[in-house]
């Protein structure tokens, strides 16, 4: 990197100084030049000098490099500023050599325009203020993610704040509010909530496709041309996964949350079905029946239960595998029902934030 100073602007002289910075390994260097630009016989040819990169010449009355000699100039300069009570005008810029640690404390404290024009130069220009702000509002929310999962005072604080009491409120609340988390971590297919509403909804109320009430406390629709139906019934992190006692030696089998949430989406999905036009595409309308352009595709929905942690199944940092089995052997048997635990979730949205 080249960089030229104007030291001293006269009509007829010029004093400037060429800064080159140069990158050897992980550090930097610089390499200090000193001249006088001759500004009356720029048109002449009395000494000139090639521009590094360019192949430009211009006109120099005098010139001092230190290119051979600039460890013992910097020498010189290190020693002015270390000198008590000698003040050095100027700040302090810094060069940072791929370190991130060292560019984040670089531009703390920067003003936010700057350093996002900096960001769209360095990047090519697509960055944008709402970048910015949903990466970091990710980010936080994926630390609650982690505090509700492993700190109980956290959740139970949580709790003590929540508009409707109980476990699964608070949580019903975070994944409201965090609709990306379930957009990217089920299956990796892009889903969002139908229409930019609430997760929650009666699937068979007036305000989705009519019929009887049956609450669900999920449904979601697939990003594409023609979306795809999810139904998803959340529990808690804490609920158990299996029995605690063995059925048999080594046999464990599904708790009885478990097996209530797993036949819960299933009823809640073929009773939906039932009142939902049998076509294979059906039509989403607004609570005052406005249609919304949404078609939803209603074969075979996917059916999926949040519920507990894998953490069940340790004891002293080492895994019980008999446990383990057992809960992989159910959970790939349903059909057509996804069994997800929440700190699988959780590793799912980890991803999302920190890999992409």
């Amino acid at each position: 990197m080249i960089t030229d100073f104007v030291l001293d602007d006269r009509p007829q002289v010029a004093t400037l100084c060429s800064v080159t910075i140069i990158k050897k390994g992980d550090t930097f260097t610089p390499r200090i030049k000193l001249w006088k630009k001759d500004k009356k016989r720029a048109g002449e040819i009395p000494a000139t000098q090639t521009v590094p990169e360019t192949g430009n010449t211009r006109a120099v009355k005098a010139l001092v490099d230190t290119k051979d000699v600039h460890e013992n100039f910097w020498k010189v300069i290190h020693f002015l500023q270390g000198c008590t009570g000698l003040s050095t005008p100027g700040g302090s810029p810094q060069f940072v050599a791929g370190d991130e640690a060292q560019l984040a404390q670089l531009l703390t404290g920067q003003d936010r325009t700057m350093v996002l024009g900096a960001v769209r130069t360095a990047i090519g220009g697509g960055l944008t203020e709402e970048d910015i702000r949903l990466i970091s509002n990710r980010k936080d929310q994926l630390k609650r993610f982690e505090r509700l999962l492993t700190d109980p005072e956290y959740f139970r604080h949580e709790e003590s704040l929540a508009t409707t009491r109980g476990t699964e409120a608070v949580w019903q609340a975070f994944f409201e509010a965090n609709q990306w988390i379930f957009g990217y971590g089920l299956n990796l297919i892009a889903c969002e909530s139908i229409n930019d509403g609430k997760l929650e909804r009666i699937t068979t109320g007036a305000n989705i496709f009519g019929g009887a009430g049956k609450r669900i406390d999920a449904i979601m629709r697939s990003k594409g041309l023609i979306s795809s139906m999810l139904f998803c019934e959340i529990k808690t992190h804490d609920t158990e996964l299996l029995s605690k006692t063995p059925y048999r030696v080594g046999v464990y089998q599904a708790s009885k949350e478990l097996g209530g949430g797993v036949a819960q989406v299933q009823k809640t999905v073929s009773k939906a079905q039932q009142f939902i036009s049998r076509e294979f595409l059906t039509h989403i309308y607004d609570d005052d029946g406005t249609p919304t352009g949404i078609e939803m595709s209603t074969t075979r929905p996917r059916q999926v239960v949040v519920i507990g942690s894998l953490r069940e199944f340790t004891h002293n940092g080492h895994v019980n595998p008999e446990k383990m089995n057992s809960f992989e052997l159910y959970r790939t048997s349903i059909q057509d029902v996804e069994i997800i635990t929440f700190d699988e979730l959780y590793e799912r949205a980890r991803f999302i934030v920190e890999d992409h």
